[in-house]
């Protein structure tokens, strides 16, 4: 296994960015139906009828003032009433994504880390990413995706000029281990860069670092490298207001979020897991992993934030969220660790483990009594308990080391005779008492790098079914299992309900929410080895996720952690035939209103590119078709799953994807 070994290097960042465009994200008022990608006009509300608008003037309105108030609270007899916009905090964000100026803070190769860019001119050198996020579902926080255009190292060669040393293409990264206590929340992600696409520095110009060449022979001798990161303290610069200030007068200001990242390259082995982190997982000690009365019922199991909304929720006083953070004991808002036993050292990734507490100083909570990583081991049918060490998981060091913490062992010691049937666990001292933070889960684990599936519905009999598969491959304590189990399958459908209307003019609402139903089960049989192939069946359009519960979960079959448990995303596409469309009816006109007009209105930086309305912004359907060529290149089969497939949020239906190729190749008349 290559997760967290050496070689690698760590890197921190105070400026990464993330602009997506937000009008999809369903936050106030129900706008979109996502299950048939198509843009609800007019916006539907519980309790009256609102108007239906013209192109020109539904994207004037995405921009207006509402009065709204969050689902959790409205009930209540003071709703935290407030002031947004429909299409929300970034109206015109174009979903890029980068490590701003990240730069290496430490290289792991041989017995100590080395921090100091005198010892190894790749410190200090900058790490830039260029992605694209992408929600599989606009509304919902757990399907994020960073589909990757290029990674580069950029540092001084061997006579001190700045050149790139690394660069290639990244594989799409998804959502893991989201802690909503952190500021803004955090997330972590992982992806590889494989040796197809990774060029180093040519040796004759590369600098004299034992780091650099660590790195590129670990690529050669195995797939490529692995770069694992975490993004937190993401805020945006502007409230709402502010930016509807910005459009009153004209601006087509974009509001990105900004903030810290902090990860780590090594090496990638070419058979380990692309996106997800396998190892020794050390969770709270409650449910899903363990039984109740394992330890304290756990704030992760009860706080359940879903979406864009929610994580915001979590920091505004007055709501649900923000009580239920505030009122968490610190134990209860850690997060999940990796550990992954390297050799004669453990290696644990802390990338979303311990919020930061403070006024945005990030400054991580205090244990004042410390933090001990510890190992359970039985000796002649007894139990017993030895301190591994000390958890430096401080921020300094947090944003030094990539999130990462290393302790050595001697093999002779008890450690090193039974660190692999022992269980790891993480334990504070709190008010002079010990406290239990994590413990290593007995329970398999499921990963994927099928995180994200796209299907597109297909007439079936007299209804209509998208089928497709998701590849499984199950371990326990980080290795693949020995022995065959059954593995249940929950599929839970993702359910927006409208907000109920207070007044139309001025429109005064609770906002829209985001439910999820259950709606199948069935079980799959995983032979020795933890290898399968899990059906993917569905007959309706919309979201879903594909929930896996191994026989030995605690999880509630009916209440989902999805913070913390496996799954994977699906999203069906509808069918959308446009077969018996005539080529003289095939005119710009149809095919704006059944496919551009969608994107002109929910993602108006497209439209700064390409000019196809509506009538009160750049609007020439002559200079359109001089983007044919572009367009029939861009939705290409070729480009799916890359930055350059258009649109960017990967929901063109296959008929649409039909409808605009036919086009294109009439308009160049190919």
């Amino acid at each position: 296994m290559s997760y967290l070994a050496r070689p690698r290097i760590g890197f921190f960042g105070t400026d990464a960015m993330v602009n997506p465009s937000t009008a999809n994200n369903e936050n106030i008022v129900h706008l979109l139906d996502y299950d048939r990608v198509q843009v609800l006009n007019p916006p539907v509300v519980e309790g009256a009828s609102l108007p239906a608008m013209d192109n020109a003037a539904y994207r004037e309105w995405m921009t207006s003032l509402v009065v709204y108030a969050d689902p959790d609270t409205a009930a209540t007899p003071s709703p935290n009433w407030q002031s947004g916009m429909p299409g929300y905090w970034n109206y015109w964000g174009d979903h890029l994504a980068t490590f701003g100026n990240a730069q290496a803070t430490s290289v792991w190769v041989d017995d100590q880390p080395v921090t100091r860019a005198a010892r190894d001119p790749l410190l200090n050198a900058y790490l830039a990413f260029n992605a694209r996020i992408v929600d599989v579902n606009p509304a919902d926080s757990y399907g994020t995706q960073f589909v990757a255009a290029g990674f580069r190292i950029i540092g001084p060669d061997r006579d001190g000029e700045l050149t790139e040393l690394v660069r290639g293409v990244p594989t799409t990264s998804f959502t893991r281990w989201l802690n909503f206590f952190r500021p803004g929340g955090a997330g972590s992600f992982q992806a590889v860069i494989p040796n197809s696409t990774l060029v180093f520095v040519d040796p004759e110009r590369a600098p004299d670092s034992d780091g650099l060449r660590a790195l590129r022979e670990g690529a050669a001798d195995g797939g490529g490298l692995l770069l694992r990161w975490c993004f937190y303290g993401m805020r945006t610069s502007f409230d709402q207001m502010t930016m509807y200030d910005k459009f009153q007068r004209g601006e087509r200001a974009m509001n990105p979020k900004i903030g810290r990242v902090v990860g780590t390259v090594g090496v990638w082995n070419g058979t380990d897991m692309i996106s997800a982190p396998v190892g020794r997982a050390l969770h709270q000690p409650g449910p899903p992993y363990f039984p109740a009365d394992g330890g304290a019922h756990r704030a992760v199991t009860r706080m359940r934030v879903k979406t864009h909304e929610d994580v915001e929720r979590v920091e505004i006083p007055g709501t649900t969220l923000n009580a239920l953070s505030a009122s968490s004991a610190d134990a209860e808002l850690v997060g999940p660790a990796m550990a992954y036993i390297d050799e004669n050292r453990v290696v644990l990734d802390l990338g979303t483990t311990f919020p930061e507490v403070g006024g945005g100083d990030f400054s991580k909570i205090d244990f004042d009594g410390g933090v001990f990583l510890e190992l359970l081991y039985e000796v002649g049918g007894q139990q017993r308990r030895t301190m591994i060490g000390v958890v430096d998981y401080e921020q300094g060091p947090y944003e030094t080391y990539g999130g990462v913490v290393e302790f050595d062992f001697s093999p002779r010691s008890e450690i090193g005779q039974h660190i692999h049937d022992g269980v790891l666990q993480l334990r504070a001292w709190v008010d002079h008492r010990p406290v239990l933070l994590l413990r290593e889960i007995g329970t398999v684990q499921v990963a994927t790098d099928d995180q994200a599936v796209y299907l597109d519905m297909v007439p079936d009999g007299r209804g209509q079914r998208a089928k497709g598969t998701a590849a499984l491959r199950l371990f326990r304590k980080g290795e693949p299992i020995t022995e065959p189990l059954t593995l249940t399958v929950q599929v839970w459908r993702d359910v927006q309900t409208p907000g109920r209307v207070n007044s139309v003019n001025p429109l005064v609402l609770t906002a829209t929410s985001l439910g999820e139903e259950k709606v199948g089960e069935f079980t799959v049989r995983v032979p020795a080895g933890g290898r399968v192939d899990v059906p993917i069946e569905v007959d309706a359009p919309a979201c879903y996720k594909l929930r896996y519960l191994p026989p030995d979960t605690h999880a509630d079959p009916d209440n989902p952690a999805w913070a913390v448990e496996y799954f994977s995303t699906v999203r069906a596409l509808p069918y959308d035939d446009y077969s018996d469309v005539p080529d003289d009816q095939l005119t710009f006109d149809l095919v704006y209103r059944e496919v551009f007009s969608y994107y002109a209105l929910l993602y108006p930086i497209m439209g700064t590119i390409i000019p196809w309305g509506p009538a009160n912004t750049p609007h020439d359907p002559n200079r359109v078709t001089h983007f044919a060529g572009l367009m029939l290149d861009v939705i290409d089969e070729s480009r799916r799953g890359t930055a350059l497939e258009m649109p960017i949020t990967r929901e063109l239906s296959a008929g649409k994807r039909a409808l605009v190729r036919r086009w294109c190749r009439k308009e160049l008349k190919i």
